[in-house]
C-alpha cells in the first residue's frame, strides 16, 4: 500500500499534524472582518481573529472589512485595526463600484496606510456590476500604474467577475496583480486560461477549494504551484481546514511551500 506524503516520518505535513503549526511562516491571502446578516461567526473581530491565526501557525492575514466592501465602514477604520495587531494584519482597500468618489478619497490615502495596505479587494459579483464597467476603470488604473495586488471575487459563469471577464481584465491591465480569489470556481478551464493567457501577473486563491478532493492537484497540474496562493475567507473557513487541505494534497512539499508562503513572498517581499 502506496505511503501518503504525509504519513512520511519528517515531512512537513506530519509536523503539522503533531505540532499544530509549520516551521514556516504561513500567509492567508483573503480574509474578512466583522460580522455578516448571512451567517453567524464564532470570531470575527480582530483581537479573536488574530489569536485563532496565531494557534494555527498562520504569520499574516490580509484581509477586507465586511462593512466597508458595503459601504458602512470607511477604509481608515481598517487600517486603524490593522495598527493594532502590526505583525499579524495586513488589508485589501475594499472598492464598492457604487461610491466612485469613496475610491478616489481612499486611493488617495494608499501610501499613508503602508505597510498595512497591500492591494485593493473587488466583489462584483455581489456589487452587480461588471469588473469590466467603467466604474472600475480608476481602481484598476491605479493597481496596474503601481503594480499592487486585486484580490477578485469570482465564480463560474458570473456575469460579473467570470472567466471571460477577467480574462479580459488581466490581460488589459499587464502590471496590475491580479489574485482570482476561489479560482473561478467551478470553471477549470478559464481558471487555467487566466493564468496561461496573461503576462505572469495572475494567480488562482484557494478560497473554498480546500473542501473538494482532487481540484488542488488539478490546478497545480494545470497552472502549477508557483501560481497558486493560500487563502480561506477567513471567517467563513476555518484555517486549519484549509492548512490541512493544502497539507493532505498529492503535490509535492516544494509545491505546498510555494502556496503556503513562497509565492505571497515573491509577490510582496519576505518582510511585508
Amino acid at each position: 500500500m502506496r505511503t501518503s506524503i504525509w504519513e512520511k516520518p519528517g515531512s512537513i505535513a506530519e509536523a503539522y499534524w503533531k505540532q499544530g503549526h509549520a516551521d514556516f511562516p504561513v500567509y492567508d491571502m483573503h480574509g474578512h472582518m466583522g460580522s455578516h446578516y448571512a451567517i453567524y461567526f464564532k470570531r470575527c473581530e480582530p483581537a479573536d481573529v488574530v489569536a485563532h491565526i496565531k494557534r494555527a501557525g498562520v504569520k499574516r492575514l490580509v484581509f477586507a472589512h465586511h462593512d466597508a466592501l458595503w459601504g458602512g465602514l470607511r477604509n481608515e477604520k481598517v487600517w486603524e485595526m490593522c495598527c493594532q495587531f502590526p505583525e499579524h494584519l495586513r488589508m485589501y482597500v475594499a472598492i464598492n463600484p457604487h461610491f466612485p468618489e469613496t475610491i478616489k478619497e481612499d486611493l488617495a490615502k494608499f501610501d499613508q496606510w503602508a505597510p498595512f495596505a497591500v492591494g485593493l479587494k473587488f466583489l462584483a459579483d455581489y456589487h452587480r456590476v461588471a469588473v469590466t464597467d467603467k466604474a472600475y476603470e480608476y481602481a484598476l488604473k491605479f493597481a496596474n500604474e503601481r503594480g499592487i495586488p486585486i484580490l477578485n471575487h469570482t465564480w463560474g459563469g458570473s456575469g460579473f467577475d467570470g472567466g471571460p471577464i477577467m480574462l479580459e481584465v488581466t490581460q488589459k491591465y499587464p502590471r496590475a496583480k491580479f489574485f482570482i480569489g476561489h479560482c473561478l470556481y467551478g470553471d477549470w478551464d478559464y481558471a487555467s486560461r487566466v493564468v496561461n493567457e496573461t503576462p505572469g501577473n495572475v494567480w488562482l486563491e484557494l478560497t473554498a477549494i480546500p473542501g473538494e478532493r482532487g481540484i488542488i492537484e488539478m490546478l497545480v497540474e494545470m497552472v502549477g504551484s508557483e501560481r497558486i496562493l493560500y487563502g480561506t475567507d477567513m471567517p467563513w473557513f476555518d484555517e486549519f481546514q484549509g492548512i490541512g487541505g493544502v497539507l493532505s494534497a498529492k503535490i509535492t512539499e516544494d509545491d505546498m511551500r510555494n502556496i503556503l508562503y513562497r509565492n505571497a513572498e515573491s509577490i510582496l517581499g519576505k518582510n511585508w
